[in-house]
């Protein structure tokens, strides 16, 4: 009976150490597997901290190249006013203002490069839109007032503007001055000021675009205010002034052939661009005054351009066929028919949709205009020929007479840098020609009457000159000069009494009198002369938005054709405050 449990204590001491035997590698393999992972572990924190490293130094990188971005657009307002993210200005080499989202060293068919968005006149008033070119950079990073829908990105811009005005004659004029209307000293308006607040000149715009193919792109662009008037608008009480259409236009972008179609409502091709013929970098000037500077030619309406480009924009052709429209003054003399006439009709009150309250010219084609711009690499340099077409008809018992003249005339412009940082230049441009009138800012007449009693062309000239620049990062300086003429007088007499425009006969006596009758002062405007100054303050700029304050001197000098009793003239004194705020840029 002993043996038995002894036995049994060698059998499980054996069993137990068998057991040993086998756990011994078991625990071993174990060990060399946690050796494993923490090896893995350790091998992973050291990829996480290269990842960390790198993911700095491309914020660097970034934060280096908004920088100079930045330093790009102080050293170069002639483009970075204008937001221009074309090619580099003017065949500087360096990168574009845009480089915080691309780089480009010349726009070509697929460089992906920003459009040419802002207006100087606002300044920033209209839209950046998106890159050019390749679908995957259009349907990028959303920026800043852009909303998608699909494959259509839309651009929303603007601003809201508190402006105040005083003159020192009444015109009876809000934020667009009336240079050819104002008051002679007869008049009691011309011995009392004017002092108004407006938000008139508040902006809404939006651009929507899109990539029909790899090479064709496709834009909408809308820009209102609120420079209309209704029936019931007025200043008494409740401001009802209404919104109107400034700009409405569409178009076709071919980058691969460097071609633009566009169609609809916009600035003239016979406004001054900053850089090559795009739509939207117009060089417009930078007053406060929503009527501009005179010697600025330009109006905004209907119009299909064909715009073709050269060797990546640097050189551009283009051709328009927009709205005609006649500025007509028949002089103090009124309306003269020949003999034997019972009517005559060169223009007539607006029906049905148009404004029942102004006269519309009998047009019978397009103003046609042609263009061609050349950015060789120091300045931006244009000719630009205009060809019109003042019709008018008189009519006799039974028969009648039509009558076509054609008008028009040539000029030019250029933009230059005037020092080697590149931060003030200088602008000029003219016009001359016969019934240009209308494309100057002042809107001298573009014909009279002749003593057959048809229209008839009058010479006139048109000049502007400008400087400006960005005196600090944050504050730009412009100063400009201009004038508009008619080069001659046009006039006839016929039994005893006086026709046309600017008649050395017309009694002038009385416009240097208060209380004088208009018939002791038949003026006759052949010259606006205009000298003006201010400045842009970038007070706040950031995520929210863009606050600028404007200020704006001026002063008009307006003269008439002589007559009986001297040479009449008038003059005004301006000045212009503005507040700006721009939520999307």
């Amino acid at each position: 009976m002993t043996s038995f449990p002894r036995a049994c204590r060698l059998l499980l001491a054996s069993v137990s150490l068998a057991s040993l035997a086998v756990a011994t590698p078991v625990r071993a393999a174990s060990l060399d597997q946690m050796s494993l992972m923490e090896k893995q572990i350790k091998a992973m924190q050291s990829q996480l901290a290269d990842m960390k490293r790198e993911h700095q130094r491309e914020m660097k990188r970034i934060h280096d190249q908004l920088a100079q971005q930045r330093q790009n657009e102080e050293n170069d307002p002639y483009g970075a006013r204008n937001g221009y993210r074309g090619a580099p200005a003017h065949g500087s080499g360096a990168a574009s203002p845009g480089a915080g989202f691309a780089t480009a060293s010349a726009p070509g068919p697929n460089s992906n490069v920003l459009l040419p968005p802002v207006n100087a006149a606002t300044p920033y008033g209209q839209l950046t839109g998106t890159p050019t070119g390749r679908v995957t950079d259009l349907y990028g990073p959303l920026h800043r007032g852009q909303i998608q829908i699909g494959g259509v990105r839309i651009t929303l811009g603007g601003y809201v503007e508190a402006a105040t005005m005083f003159r020192s004659r009444n015109n009876v004029s809000d934020i667009s001055s009336n240079f050819g209307s104002i008051p002679f000293a007869n008049s009691p308006n011309y011995h009392i000021n004017e002092f108004h607040e407006s938000a008139r000149q508040s902006r809404l715009a939006a651009l929507v675009e899109g990539d029909i193919t790899r090479n064709l792109r496709a834009q909408a662009y809308i820009e209102t205010d609120f420079q209309g008037s209704g029936s019931s608008s007025n200043s008494r009480q409740s401001n009802s002034y209404v919104l109107r259409e400034r700009v409405f236009y569409g178009q076709l972008i071919d980058d691969a052939d460097e071609l633009t179609l566009l169609g609809g409502q916009n600035w003239s091709l016979l406004t001054m661009f900053n850089h090559g013929m795009r739509a939207r970098d117009e060089q417009v000037p930078l007053s406060i005054d929503a009527q501009y500077i005179p010697g600025f030619n330009w109006t905004r309406n209907t119009q299909i351009r064909l715009v073709k480009g050269f060797d990546h924009g640097r050189y551009n052709v283009g051709v328009s066929v927009e709205n005609p429209q006649q500025v007509i003054a028949v002089g103090s003399g009124g309306q003269y028919l020949p003999t034997g006439a019972t009517s005559g009709t060169y223009q007539n009150a607006g029906v049905n949709v148009n404004n029942p309250s102004t006269n519309y010219s009998t047009d019978v084609a397009p103003d046609i205009i042609g263009k061609l711009a050349a950015d060789p690499g120091w300045g931006h340099y244009e000719l630009t020929g205009l060809l019109r077409f003042a019709h008018s008809r008189v009519s006799y018992t039974g028969t009648g007479q039509s009558s076509t003249k054609l008008a028009g005339g040539g000029g030019g412009g250029l933009i230059l840098p005037v020092e080697k940082s590149h931060k003030i230049f200088f602008q000029a441009s003219g016009l001359v020609g016969t019934g240009i009138g209308r494309y100057g800012t002042s809107n001298i007449p573009d014909v009279t009457i002749d003593q057959k009693g048809q229209v008839k062309p009058m010479p006139a000239a048109n000049v502007l000159v400008g400087l400006y620049g960005n005196a600090t990062k944050a504050l730009q300086l412009y100063a400009y000069g201009g004038m508009e003429m008619l080069r001659s007088r046009s006039y006839f007499d016929v039994g005893g009494k006086h026709y046309g425009y600017g008649n050395p006969l017309y009694s002038v006596g009385g416009c240097d009198i208060e209380g004088a009758s208009s018939s002791a002062c038949q003026t006759s405007i052949n010259r606006v002369v205009q000298g003006t100054a201010g400045f842009w303050w970038t007070y706040l700029h950031g995520d929210y938005g863009t606050l600028r304050v404007g200020a704006q001197y001026s002063y008009t000098y307006v003269t008439s054709f002589s007559g009986v009793g001297g040479t009449p003239h008038t003059n005004d004194n301006m000045v212009f405050l503005s507040l700006r705020y721009l939520p999307f840029q």
